[in-house]
């Protein structure tokens, strides 16, 4: 591919070229690829078994991510980037490598998550990798399992969050969550939604939610957005500025 060095954007197809933007919004071109070979020559050809036996396993991997995706639906639709089911995909299938009893081409994430570290690899996933927590939450915080509680002591909004240039409030909220990944199931908790606005007073943030049924993988998250004030109604910003994080998994 090659950049743009234009002074306007271009988008859309010349000939065998295809103009496009990137998440940074850089102006990208490249041309159509060919791969040369029909369906029927890559179904039947040996040498091209590797190949289908990846994609076999790929494809279970991204349908448990859509399963996955769904767990805190209510926080990712408000933050994720374009990347982001790619990105639930490969967790999926970096789990599914865990599954060390099959062949390669039969691994399962069912049976990577038997293993202990591959329970870790969602700690720190984000639903908007391009503002990650640790970026937009300048403070630390405390989950506790037992009582499903975020605590985030001597909390000051203007201090403790990056702020976009054009919000007014934050919205902070927390999600605890069972995935039955065996049956493609879950149950998930959200606490009430706490709004403050940047020059609010110092106070501790507690964000309590109900414990989900099921003890198959325990999932913590944690929600930050923004929104303005117009006229008498609260404007959500758009979802690429605000952040939704898994804490914790077990």
């Amino acid at each position: 591919m090659a950049k743009v060095i234009a002074p306007f954007k271009i988008v859309g197809t010349l000939d065998d070229m295809v103009f496009y933007l990137d998440q940074e919004n850089n102006n990208l071109v490249k041309t159509k690829g060919k791969s040369g070979i029909t369906t029927k020559q890559f179904m039947e050809n040996p040498i091209f078994t590797k190949a289908r036996n990846h994609g076999k396993e790929f494809g279970r991997c991204s349908k448990m991510s859509q399963n996955f995706r769904r767990i805190a639906h209510f926080f990712n639709n408000r933050a994720k980037d374009g990347s982001y089911a790619g990105r639930a995909n490969k967790l999926m299938l970096d789990i599914s490598y865990e599954d060390e009893s099959s062949q390669p081409e039969e691994r399962t994430v069912e049976k990577g998550l038997q293993s202990a570290e591959a329970r870790t690899y969602f700690i720190g996933f984000e639903g908007n990798k391009t503002r990650p927590l640790n970026k937009v939450l300048k403070t630390d915080w405390n989950w506790d399992e037992s009582t499903g509680e975020l605590t985030i002591t001597d909390f000051n909004p203007l201090q403790h969050i990056d702020w976009p240039d054009t919000a007014q409030k934050v919205h902070i909220a927390a999600a605890y969550a069972n995935w039955n990944y065996l049956e493609k199931t879950f149950h998930t908790e959200y606490s009430s939604e706490i709004v403050m606005e940047k020059e609010d007073t110092t106070q501790d943030i507690i964000l309590k939610t109900a414990q989900p049924e099921g003890e198959h993988l325990r999932l913590a998250f944690l929600f930050i957005g923004f929104s303005l004030q117009d006229r008498k109604k609260c404007k959500e910003l758009k979802r690429s500025n605000n952040t939704v994080s898994i804490l914790w998994s077990k």
